[in-house]
Order: structure tokens, then sequence, then C-alpha cells
């Protein structure tokens, strides 16, 4: 009975393996959809911002989604107008579900908590969890997203472009859990400040080299405005898609980590059965060579 038992055992943590080796191939290629995805926002939001940036110097236009101007270039008059008119934050936090515990986030809430008590920041959040501790820490939460709601990534770049200049927010900042960005939080808004190198993982070239070739329709301005609008959709998709794709890694090395244990704890038991059963084999074969034993004996007594 002991031996069945551990066999059955044996079974059921094959079953657990398949079942886990069946959600590694499919984080595998989640993660490679992933990061052709990502790839393609990051591809797109570089080409934005190079434009938006040199098409803004080269026809001397302001524009206060790109630079964020001050009232005075006096540093000391700069100084009094922060006081006068205090420096007023957007954050975007974005926390992914876990489905393996881990303390990935701990570090970006504690630099939540630094800087709000310093700065005013008003938050949107992405996903219950992000909700729950901006609620449980007395944040003000303006907007609040459901990870899994449709295309709330539109939403999202439309609600940040008209919250930034209705309220005056001096920059605009997008919290996810990254290892690009381990101790420091992405900045979007302005655009000069979005320090996109830190996503990509190659060196790229200037998308275009020469902006001069090209013709701007229908006039520089209605242009750029276009293509800030672009630059925010695809800011904000390639964030979430850089959350997803570092969740989806983070999943895998856990994923895989249980694969291994399973393995030992299999192959461990798949010994004890062999001991078992080697040991089931030597008491039979004692049990019979009595019983053999006390037969030849009991028929000599009766010679």
């Amino acid at each position: 009975m002991h031996l069945k038992k551990v066999i059955q055992k044996r079974d059921n943590l094959k079953k657990i393996h398949l079942k886990v080796n069946s959600e590694k191939n499919i984080l595998l290629i989640s993660i490679i959809k992933l990061s052709n995805i990502l790839n393609f926002y990051l591809d797109n939001v570089l080409l934005n911002k190079f434009a938006i940036i040199n098409l803004t110097k080269k026809f001397n236009i302001q524009n206060e989604f790109v630079t964020k101007s001050v009232l005075f270039k006096n540093k000391f008059l700069n100084k009094i107008e922060q006081k006068l008119i205090p420096n007023k934050e957007l954050w975007i936090y974005l926390k992914e579900e876990q489905k393996y515990t881990t303390d990935s986030y701990s570090r970006y809430e504690e630099i939540i908590l630094k800087n709000s008590k310093k700065t005013q920041i008003d938050f949107i959040t992405i996903g219950d969890k992000a909700n729950l501790f901006c609620n449980k820490n007395n944040l003000f939460v303006i907007k609040h997203f459901d990870i899994s709601q449709p295309n709330f990534s539109t939403h999202l770049a439309s609600i940040v472009k008209l919250l930034y200049i209705k309220e005056n927010y001096k920059q605009v900042r997008f919290v996810i859990n990254s290892n690009k960005n381990t101790n420091d939080i992405f900045t979007i808004l302005p655009i000069e400040n979005f320090d996109i190198d830190k996503l990509l993982n190659y060196e790229q070239k200037t998308p275009l080299p020469q902006l001069e070739k090209y013709s701007i329709i229908p006039d520089i301005d209605s242009f750029i405005e276009a293509q800030i609008e672009i630059y925010l959709q695809n800011c904000v998709q390639s964030l979430i898609h850089e959350s997803s794709f570092y969740a989806s890694k983070n999943s895998l090395v856990k994923v895989n980590k249980i694969i291994k244990d399973l393995d030992e704890s299999i192959t461990k038991i798949s010994k004890k059965i062999i001991k078992l059963k080697r040991e089931n084999e030597i008491e039979e074969i004692v049990l019979l060579t009595k019983n053999n034993f006390t037969h030849s004996v009991f028929e000599k007594g009766e010679q």
C-alpha cells in the first residue's frame, strides 16, 4: 500500500509538471509577441520625439508639450514663482497582477511616497493593486483604469494630453516595473525629458537625418500637434508593453524554478519507488523461500 501511495504522488507531480510546462510554452510565445510589439512602439516613439524636437527648434516654436516654459528666466524670480505657484505633477502608476508572489513594486512605492511628501501629485492608476495602494496612502486619484479594459491606452493618452495643459502640470511621469529603470520613474512629458534610450536594447540610428527633405502638410503647427498626439499614443503603448514584457519574463523565471524543483522531486520519488520495489521483491523472495522451507519440513515430518 505504501508503494502505491508513492507512485500516486509521483504521477500527480508529473501531471503538475505537464501543466507548468504548458504554461512555460505559453509564456515564451507571449514574450516573443510582446518583444516585437514593444520594439514597434519604441521605434515609433523615437521617431516622433526626434521629429517634434527638431522641428520645434528649426522653426523656433514654443510648445508646452516639448519644453515646459517658466515665467522668469532669472533664478531668483523663478524660485519666487515656484513658491507662489506650487509645482504639480501627474503620475501614472501601473501595477501588474503578480501570479507568483514577489516584492517587485516596493521600491517604486517608496519613491512615490517620498515624492508625494514634497510635491503635489495627482495620480492615474492602472490595475486594482495600484488603485488600492494610492487609496490606502491617501493619494489623490483622478482616474482609474482596469488593466483588462479594452483600448484603455487610447483613452489614457487623450486624458494625459488634456490634463497636462488644463492642470498646468510641470511634468507627467509613468511608474512601471522594469529592469531598465529600477530606481527611477519614466518622464513622458515634457517630451524633451523622456529618456527613451533606457528602453532600447539596441543602438538606434537617427530615423530622420534630413528633415528639410520632407514636406510639412498642411502647416508646421498642425503637423507638430498631430505628432504630439501620436507620440503620446506610442509612448503609453511602449511603457504598458514594457511592463507586460518584464512581468512575463519574471513569470518565466519563476516557472523555470518550479519546473526544476518538480524535476528534482520526481527524480527523488522515482528512486524511492525503485528502492521500495526492490525491498518488496526481496520480501517476497524471503517469504517464498520461508514457505518452501516450511512446506519441505512438513513433508519430511509426514514421512
